[in-house]
């Protein structure tokens, strides 16, 4: 009887070491001996891709890796990995090698692991790939564990004259810099939605000039390996994200109290007042007007920044408007893409449960109204559009439209897609690199409720205090539908009033977006309404959390 060979797990740690060196370098036009410290920093991981599992930590340095089981002799795995040389004073020369840890010297001769290229050279701001091989040789008769360890030595190498970074407004995120990780791959987008890999050191973003930064997670089996530089085809592209950096904002309104007032001549919308910072910067907290207050959306969880699904959430294999609409929480039917049926008609606790399946390594989840908050307030800022979103009108729920002219209002067949300029119009910058579907397309569902009160949401109080608390927005237990003065400040509710009711409605004094906070009855929010006039990035209303047609959610991962 032929033996069959058994499993091989693989883990691999691959490390950014730095050799001492003692050359003369030119640092700021000053001769130095030895090398700045801040080289250390500079020389990173940027992006990964391997049938496995595989990460990059916080600081570049360090990709933890889990290879796929081994089973048949000559099979392998390959860790392709993306290094970024940083450095505007020096260039880098860099040697890897491998070694088998942890494992009796019999286990080393039934696998073997190679890494190529093996030394390189990296000039200032170069972006170079590589891979590592793991190959079962022999027949094994035991399951075995293997761990591997790759080492990657950098030394700095003196210039003649000082590298020059493209200007990216990198000072003015004062650190909360884009975070890929994962699966995330860095793109930029042409105005007409051609998508190319990005090596990150030109102009993949400028939050100055309202280019925010993109990037895409492909799906399982794209049909090629993409390399930085390659224009990548929309079949491989399975989610669109956009970063949101963490900021601090000069606080306004916050003195709101509950009811309605008079309806005013004009809108107060107001350009609102943002400084980016870093986790690593003492957070603000002020409460009063006048005052700065980190974003909370970016202190809950201590990041930089969270990444946004850049369209509502899509649901896979849909063909028209009503095979979108199903109660499910598969987080394999989610795709964040333009041009795709809308996913509603879910529970909230069903889209909830799919967002947060979706991708546990980058701490996906259902967006949390404090998140759509952030997003809401960058776009009114010098970074954003700075005016109102157009709504989205396709009457058939197709993700990434604009109506043709400012009147919401206007006939739901006349739109245009969001690779054009009038759809330009209904993304949070006024141009491509935006969020879309942020006013009408759907009502969104987002991650918060009035105290447990779960509604029809699906959810039960003690899994959300036991499991998902950190996720979901939490409001007093007797708010009621004007209840105007329990907002949490940044989450674009209670600091948009002075609201006014006409008939049964009720309205903000910004856009005239429909304004109605959350009661007994119907505990959870969801946010910029879906065709009509009352649309806006600025409408929050309250639901059931039922499977509702006309609800839909957005993803948003953790940078």
């Amino acid at each position: 009887m032929k033996k069959k060979s058994l499993l091989i797990l693989s883990i691999l740690l691959l490390v950014i070491g730095f050799a001492t060196v003692t050359t003369n370098l030119i640092i700021n036009n000053t001769l130095n001996i030895g090398f700045n410290n801040a080289f250390l920093d500079n020389v990173i991981f940027i992006n990964t891709k391997t049938d496995g599992k595989a990460s990059i930590s916080l600081n570049g340095k360090t990709i933890s890796y889990e290879a796929k089981e081994l089973t048949s002799i000559n099979e392998e795995n390959i860790l392709t990995f993306w290094i970024k040389n940083e450095n505007t004073q020096y260039d880098v020369e860099a040697t890897i090698s491998c070694s088998i840890d942890n494992v009796s010297e019999n286990i080393k001769d039934l696998v073997s692991i190679s890494v190529e290229p093996k030394n390189f050279t990296l000039a200032s701001n170069e972006v170079k790939s590589g891979e590592v091989r793991i190959e079962m040789t022999s027949v094994v008769t035991e399951s075995i564990d293997g761990n591997f360890t790759c080492e990657l030595i950098a030394t700095p190498v003196e210039r003649e004259e000082t590298g020059v970074i493209t200007d990216t407004c990198v000072n003015a995120l004062n650190g909360a810099e884009p975070v890929i990780n994962g699966e995330l791959i860095p793109v930029e987008l042409d105005n007409n939605g051609v998508v190319t890999y990005s090596d990150k050191s030109e102009s993949w973003y400028n939050y100055c000039e309202q280019k925010w930064a993109n990037a895409i997670i492909l799906v399982d089996n794209p049909s090629k390996q993409y390399n930085v530089g390659d224009v990548i085809i929309e079949d491989d592209i399975e989610s669109y994200f956009v970063w949101i950096p963490r900021y601090r904002y000069k606080l306004f309104h916050t003195n709101q109290a509950d009811g309605t007032e008079a309806k005013l001549s004009e809108s107060i919308a107001q350009e609102i007042e943002i400084e980016f910072e870093s986790k690593d910067t003492q957070a603000s907290t002020g409460s009063k007007d006048g005052e700065w207050l980190t974003h909370p959306a970016f202190t809950n969880f201590d990041v930089n920044g969270i990444w946004v699904g850049k369209f509502e959430e899509g649901y896979k294999g849909a063909t028209n408007a009503s095979s979108a609409a199903v109660n499910s929480s598969d987080p394999t039917k989610i795709q964040v893409k333009p041009n795709v049926y809308s996913w509603r008609g879910s529970t909230v606790g069903n889209f909830f449960k799919a967002m947060y399946n979706y991708n546990r390594g980058l701490d996906s989840h259902m967006m949390k109204n404090t998140e759509w908050g952030a997003l809401a307030y960058l776009s009114h800022s010098k970074y954003g559009i700075n005016d109102e979103v157009r709504i989205n009108n396709n009457s058939n729920y197709l993700t990434g439209y604009a109506a043709t002219t400012r009147d919401s209002s206007a006939s739901t067949s006349n739109n245009q897609p969001y690779n054009t300029e009038t759809g330009y119009l209904a993304s949070t910058t006024g141009n491509i690199t935006g969020i879309y579907d942020m006013s009408g397309g759907s009502w969104e569902y987002v991650a918060g409720y009035r105290s447990n009160t779960v509604g029809e949401s699906g959810l039960t109080v003690s899994e959300i205090n036991s499991t998902y608390q950190k996720y979901i927005d939490i409001y007093p237990s007797n708010s009621s539908a004007i209840s105007y003065s329990k907002r949490i400040l940044g989450d674009a509710t209670g600091e948009t009033g002075p609201f006014y009711q006409s008939g049964s409605w009720f309205y903000n004094n910004w856009y005239m977006n429909f304004s109605r906070f959350v009661e007994s009855s119907k505990p959870w929010f969801h946010r910029g309404d879906s065709l009509g006039e009352k649309a806006g990035i600025f409408a929050f209303e309250r639901h059931t959390g039922n499977a509702y047609s006309g609800n839909a959610a957005r993803l948003v991962l953790l940078g």
